[in-house]
């Protein structure tokens, strides 16, 4: 059970990047509005908060699956 990405199956090392990739945008993006609080033509602040809340906490979400992808990527031999 190694976590590294290189010594792992390397035929999913894109999911894993990717999922990555997914958990990190989304945590900035939601982060970013819940900091920025933009307003927008009939978007007003409070709605872009609870947007951004809604978007960091699908980053979240999706922390504990690329754990899990990480742990469980081991090349099963034949």
């Amino acid at each position: 059970m190694k976590v590294n990405l290189i010594e792992n199956d390397k035929s999913t090392y894109w999911d894993e990047v990717i999922l990555g990739l997914i958990v990190i945008i989304t945590m900035a993006a939601g982060i970013a509005l819940i900091v920025f609080k933009p307003e927008f033509w009939i978007i007003s602040k409070n709605s872009s908060v609870m947007f951004g809340v809604l978007i960091a906490m699908l980053g979240f979400m999706y922390l504990p699956c690329l754990i899990y992808r990480l742990f469980t990527n081991d090349k099963k031999e034949r």
